[in-house]
């Protein structure tokens, strides 16, 4: 991804636009790691304060909103106005400031930080040294016999790791079938397809079983649209089916594998899980709010669904779908969903161009989409450092995605 998603600026502005990609994608690497949130706001300021002096100096050469700009903001607006008949105002406004305005400075720095001549090699160094350090820190606590749920290493608790691990695995096979278009040094193949194995050891570690699940669905993901970009070839088409039901197909016996270590552990067994008893007392209070909700905020419900549950962790509705229409109802699950398909929408459109970095971008924003949307069906994950990852590295790939239409 070389000069494809540059711009032409002068020589002030460039250095500035290299310094805010830099500033940007440490911040990204930042969030694949736990116990440094002040590090992490810190960046966030700094590169917002360098996209300010870029936009300033050339406002026609970068773009400074992001395409799904609109469907953000309606859904930013109405969390805002929840606000005003929340449970728990404060708390709601505190979860408004962590969730809504320190997201929105990620979208909006990384996707300009994204637009630098030098972009792609600040945000693939920082996130593959900052993934490798945290699939190291998850090993090194497997080994150490920790439990998974331990937040002690740098990787933080198996939920915010795996849930990382889906984040990342998308852009990882999207670079690397890149460096392969692009006729990149065997090197650098064998080095992303080191990080990928990197990444699957790591899962292993966390003990997690819907990070499988993801997975799964990311290759078929790729699968699917690498078929169709070789649609007048068969004998390609077929390799790549062959390949990728490989793949899934050898999901079920580690997920099978990972049950049994966590039940000789103590875990709930799959019909014991507690979230078969979450989720309905969820719904009951849906239906007692079911346009407006609760107030924006994950917990407002805390000192009710626990006891209603019979469940220490019901204090959320452990699924996005649900914890969102608890929190901003009917009416903001609805933008949350038109959020979600913008995106989609954005990825279908680069996944299927001919540029390569654009169909490169694309097929990693969709399978991120997918994997994030799996991860948050059993929990509720897109929160805090999960969050600001999951949509600055959308903001990354918008910019990346529309600069390679443009080429």
């Amino acid at each position: 991804m070389r000069g494809d998603s540059t711009v032409s600026t002068g020589t002030n502005s460039v250095r500035l636009l290299d310094a805010s990609a830099w500033t940007a994608a440490l911040f990204l690497a930042s969030s694949l790691l736990s116990h440094d949130v002040a590090l992490r706001l810190v960046l966030l300021g700094v590169a917002t304060l360098l996209c300010a002096g870029v936009l300033a100096r050339e406002r026609g050469a970068v773009s400074a909103l992001p395409s799904i700009w609109w469907a953000w903001l309606l859904f930013a607006v109405w969390a805002a106005a929840s606000i005003g008949w929340s449970l728990e105002p404060a708390r709601s406004q505190k979860e408004w400031q962590n969730e809504v305005f320190y997201t929105t400075l990620a979208l909006l720095v990384c996707h300009v930080g994204a637009q630098a001549q030098h972009a792609a090699r600040a945000f693939i160094v920082a996130l593959a040294t900052g993934g490798a350090l945290a699939c190291l820190s998850a090993l090194w606590a497997f080994a150490s016999g920790l439990p998974p749920e331990s937040d002690a290493g740098w990787h933080g608790a198996a939920g915010n790791h795996s849930a990382a691990l889906l984040t990342l695995m998308p852009c990882a096979l999207a670079a690397l079938w890149y460096a392969r278009q692009a006729r990149w040094p065997r090197l650098a193949l064998w080095a992303g397809a080191l990080l990928i194995v990197l990444f699957l050891a790591s899962a292993f570690a966390t003990q997690n079983r819907t990070v499988w699940l993801g997975f799964a669905l990311e290759v078929a993901v790729f699968v699917v649209l690498l078929a169709l970009r070789r649609a007048g070839d068969r004998r390609a088409q077929l390799s790549i089916a062959l390949a990728g039901a490989v793949v899934v197909a050898a999901t079920v016996p580690v997920v099978l594998l990972v049950q049994a270590e966590r039940e000789i552990t103590g875990a709930f067994s799959i019909r014991a899980d507690p979230r078969f008893s979450i989720w309905p007392k969820a719904m009951q209070h849906i239906e007692q709010r079911p346009l407006a909700g609760y107030g924006f905020g994950r917990g407002l419900l805390r000192d009710r669904l626990p006891g209603e549950a019979n469940q220490e962790l019901a204090w959320h509705a452990h699924n996005l779908f649900l914890d969102v229409t608890l929190q901003t109802g009917l009416i903001g699950l609805v933008l949350f969903v038109v959020l979600l398909a913008a995106v989609l929408r954005h990825g279908l459109r680069f996944a299927a161009d001919a540029n390569a970095v654009s169909a490169a971008s694309g097929m990693a924003l969709i399978a991120v989409l997918v994997g994030m949307l799996t991860r948050n069906m059993t929990d509720m994950l897109l929160v805090r450092q999960n969050s600001l990852l999951f949509w600055g590295l959308t903001g990354v790939l918008l910019a990346w995605g529309a600069r390679g239409r443009g080429a």
